[in-house]
């Protein structure tokens, strides 16, 4: 239509990449995954099966009310205590198995996957960030203007790559609470109220006090 004034800073990442990421972590501990919804709902089900078929973890895809959830963890206890691991849709009202084929092409047609991106936690993620296609470059912020190439990390005192893993609990975390909270967040993970640690923060009492203890009483 001729509109020039338009742009798109892009900064996704793909889910399935960045699973796979966690899972080739030699210190990863996560025993499943509840897989999200609204993502599941654009690309189906199949992108996930790597997950049961090369690494041995169940996975349950799952909407967002309470009830879902709460399905959703029976499901994947029920796997466990089966000695099973396999992609199971709790979601079903919404997500078809081969996602929205309309969503997909218009994604293919506009974005193409990026062979490295940083990801705040975890480091350098393979094939799991997407850029703009060369036929889209006109509306490409990066390629229209002057945008500098930052690296940020995380503070040494936050473990936000040790809570992606599985390893500690937000609380845990010698930052949490004290000097990151949802005002003053230091770690990726608690800067959105999507993160584990706001999460935690916001919502558990236990964790809350956790947080107001003095940290020479906490144990290891």
């Amino acid at each position: 239509e001729g509109i020039d004034n338009f742009s798109l800073f892009c900064q996704h990442i793909t889910t399935p990449g960045t699973l796979q990421t966690l899972l080739d972590l030699p210190d990863m501990n996560i025993d499943g995954f509840l897989a999200p919804g609204h993502v599941s709902m654009v690309i189906g089900e199949q992108p996930f099966n790597f997950v049961a078929n090369e690494y041995k973890k169940p996975l349950v895809i799952t909407g967002f009310e309470p009830v879902d959830i709460l399905q959703s963890i029976y499901q994947l206890t029920k796997q466990f205590a089966e000695q099973r691991y396999e992609v199971e849709n709790q979601y079903s009202r919404v997500v078809q198995k081969t996602g929205n084929k309309t969503a997909l092409s218009a994604i293919s047609e506009v974005f193409e996957t990026l062979d490295f991106v940083e990801l705040r936690g975890l480091g350098l993620l393979q094939q799991s960030g997407i850029k703009m296609q060369s036929t889209y470059a006109q509306f490409d912020a990066e390629k229209k203007f002057s945008v500098p190439h930052l690296n940020i990390t995380d503070p040494s005192q936050c473990q936000c790559g040790d809570v992606l893993k599985g390893l500690i609990k937000p609380w845990q975390c010698k930052a949490f609470g004290q000097t990151c909270t949802p005002e003053n967040p230091l770690g990726a993970l608690m800067v959105s109220s999507e993160g584990s640690c706001a999460a935690y923060y916001s919502f558990s009492d236990v964790a809350k006090l956790v947080a107001t203890r003095p940290r020479t009483s906490l144990g290891h």
